[in-house]
């Protein structure tokens, strides 16, 4: 053989190759047109310590989400990325609590939205029901229950997020509003840069859902620094933690089973009045017929509730916590 290819057929196969090559792709040696102006990009993997404090936080969300469910939900972070505010207008625009919370000792404030379903769920769980049964909410503004609601829930998810930002900073994180109004939630100016983070909620009896935490990029100026720095500032956790393992060992925590009292009420008197005491004697507690009463776990006071009867049998109703 003079030669594997003839003329021929190297031309039809340089041919079959420039056939094939995707149409929008630039020629070798064009200019591509970029646009330096536009700071929109994503930030996962740019910032190890934001990256950290929202794995913490989505730990502290599932937790809190199921203390009002009953059920651990998956939660995870979606996406972070950075954007100009207005680009969030429609997703404000959707049903939801957009709770506006403190970044003190940082400038400004923060939002976090929680949807409508999750709201549904928390109504129905409090109604008696399980969140498996959730309705829809038609789409209308909030009643005051369902107002009431949200800022329960938003206490324990800022609660949460002042735990996950420890690591890197002190942040007060402290409730400010809930809106319904996206004109009352503007935390930034339209063309100002945002950390736009989703954090994605998977919950028996409810599609994905999206809680979405939103921070304005020039209140984290003073910690940018952290931010950058490595993920070793964990509590202790680190990437290649098993997350089927520790979702595993939650479930069994779950399973086991926990000593709960509660304390009627309590009432002081001088030794002498308590020497006096005899068979019969009635002593004033502090507490009234309502309450409230201390429910102690394991002998540590973690809720108030209020006695009563329930089926024939004598019983608490858990009202807040400690």
């Amino acid at each position: 053989m003079s030669e594997l290819l003839t003329p021929d057929e190297i031309a039809a196969l340089t041919a079959a190759f420039a056939d094939s090559a995707p149409a929008d792709r630039p020629p070798m040696g064009a200019v591509r047109t970029i646009d330096l102006a536009n700071q929109e990009r994503s930030l996962e993997g740019r910032l190890p310590g934001l990256d950290l404090v929202l794995e913490r936080f989505s730990r502290g969300v599932r937790g809190a989400l199921a203390t009002c469910f009953g059920d651990v939900p998956s939660v995870r972070t979606a996406s972070v990325g950075l954007v100009r505010f207005s680009r969030l207008g429609p997703r404000f625009a959707e049903p939801a609590g957009l709770v506006r919370f403190r970044l003190a000792p940082l400038r400004g404030q923060g939002i976090i939205t929680i949807p409508a379903p999750l709201v549904a769920m928390m109504l129905q769980v409090s109604c008696g029901g399980t969140a498996g049964q959730a309705a829809t909410l038609p789409t209308r503004e909030f009643t005051p229950v369902e107002l009431r609601l949200i800022e329960r829930l938003a206490v324990r998810v800022l609660a949460a997020l002042r735990a996950a930002w420890e690591p890197i900073t002190p942040l007060d994180g402290s409730l400010v509003q809930v809106e319904t109004m996206p004109l009352f939630a503007a935390v930034a100016a339209p063309d100002e840069l945002v950390v736009h983070a989703e954090i994605s909620v998977v919950a028996a009896g409810l599609s994905p859902k999206t809680l979405v935490l939103v921070v304005p990029n020039a209140s984290l100026d003073p910690i940018r620094g952290r931010l950058q720095t490595s993920r070793t500032i964990d509590d202790g956790r680190t990437p290649s933690s098993d997350a089927s393992w520790t979702a595993a060992l939650e479930t069994r925590l779950a399973e086991v089973p926990a000593d709960v009292t509660v304390e009627l009420g309590s009432a002081r008197m001088p030794v002498s009045r308590l020497l006096e005491l005899a068979v019969g004697d009635l002593m004033t507690l502090d507490a009234g017929r309502e309450g409230p009463v201390i429910v102690r776990v394991a002998g540590k006071p973690r809720f108030y509730g209020a006695p009563g009867v329930r089926n024939g049998n004598n019983a608490v109703r858990v009202d807040d916590r400690l």
